[in-house]
């Protein structure tokens, strides 16, 4: 069914409030009608599973946005700020920049890391009084693994909730439609993160004796030639940004999800066997990014419909992980699911993948096995409160108490 572009655009109402807190149901009538639609003159969405993980990697299919989206006279986009980093990299300058990291993320460091996260929380956990309610999200979530980022860093701790809203209001302007003020609000979001990065690497770069982490390791390579200024302070960023908001989101899906099902909460407890899949079930509900997008360099076709070079591809992650074309009974918890049927793109895909998925999938399993192992139960003392765009979920608050 071809729909006209006015038509289109009305199935994806990115800034409606309802929408955006459950995108789901208008997702599963947009791909009842067609598996791609055009819903500008140079942007389309694709809903498919399959059409995603195919399209999505292919060479072609560039991340950064082209120059024929910058409107002439308007600031640059704030987040050109990332233009050295990996966000903003193909092939190959990407995958120079993606080896920075490699020796850091190896399976057997990350065992390092997550017993450091296993550490933080005892240490959360043990400051909390009986029947005492804790915000789940920022004590539980983004505080043991920033700690733990800032070790793997050797960076100071920092505001951690400062940063973790200048994240916030940077990704603001990455809505498909941000709003008036949003431009200068992420502008500022941007600049703070910056500004606090750059004074602790300023410190670290004259200390008189080099630290041990990756940051040290980044400055080490600055001194040899190897790396500009540039490129070593928007790689820190990014990394030290980071290292809480992303794994908080679905380390707090599962505090929620405990409270809702004590069932699975035991089911945890009791078959640590289990728990890679069951985080893996978590994220395939619960992505934090919620849309990628991708430029190709050269004319596709999905679906039959054409999209000319330099067009821009939405590709709704949600919409991929409820395909029930992969996942039978898609909006329903089941970490039973078969292999073959648990293949989520909540970290995305291809080269473009989250290098910190093992990272955030280690932490996310520490903190909820700590908390299954720990306590019986776990009750909402409040309604959690999430803050939402179309292109990104965090928890604002989610009080718990553990029993």
């Amino acid at each position: 069914m071809s729909l006209t572009i006015e038509e289109a655009s009305a199935l994806f109402p990115w800034n409606d409030e309802k929408f955006r807190a459950d995108p789901y149901p208008a997702y599963e009538r947009a791909r009842a009608i067609a598996p791609v639609h055009r819903t500008t003159e140079n942007t389309y969405v694709v809903l498919n599973h399959a059409d995603t993980t195919h399209n999505a990697k292919l060479p072609c299919m560039r991340i950064a946005e082209p120059p024929s989206f910058a409107t002439v006279g308007e600031h640059p986009h704030p987040w050109t700020a990332f233009d050295n980093t990996v966000l903003s990299k193909d092939a190959p300058e990407h995958t120079r920049m993606r080896r920075l990291t490699n020796r850091w993320l190896t399976p057997k460091m990350i065992g390092t890391w997550a017993r450091l996260t296993h550490d933080f929380t005892v240490e959360a956990l043990g400051r909390l009084a009986p029947g005492e309610v804790v915000d789940a999200h920022f004590d539980l979530g983004v505080m043991p693994t920033h700690l733990t980022m800032c070790r793997i860093l050797d960076m100071p701790v920092g505001d951690v909730e400062g940063m973790f809203w200048a994240l916030w209001d940077a990704m603001l302007i990455n809505a498909t439609a941000p709003g008036e003020g949003i431009h200068a609000r992420s502008l500022a979001g941007m600049n703070f993160m910056f500004a606090e990065t750059e004074r602790y690497v300023r410190e670290k770069q004259t200390a008189e004796e080099p630290g041990n982490g990756l940051v040290d390791e980044l400055l080490a390579a600055h001194g040899r030639g190897e790396l500009t200024w540039r490129e070593v302070l928007e790689t820190t960023v990014l990394l030290y940004m980071s290292g809480g908001p992303n794994p908080a989101y679905l380390i707090g899906a599962g505090f929620k999800l405990f409270a809702e099902r004590p069932d699975l909460m035991a089911e945890f407890r009791e078959k640590p066997e289990i728990r890679d899949a069951f985080i893996n079930e978590l994220a395939r509900l619960n992505p934090v990014e919620l849309i990628i997008t991708r430029f190709p360099n050269e004319d596709i076709e999905i679906q039959g419909v054409h999209i000319p070079a330099g067009s821009c591809i939405k590709y709704p992650i949600g919409a991929a992980n409820r395909d029930p074309a992969i996942f039978e009974n898609p909006n329903e918890f089941d970490h039973n699911r078969p292999p073959e049927a648990s293949r989520n793109l909540t970290f995305g895909l291809g080269t473009h993948a989250c290098a910190g998925q093992l990272l955030a999938r280690a932490e996310t399993s520490v903190i909820l096995g700590l908390i299954a192992e720990r306590y019986s139960s776990v009750e909402l003392a409040g309604d959690p409160l999430e803050v939402r765009t179309d292109r990104l979920v965090a928890f604002d608050k989610l009080p718990v108490r553990l029993s």
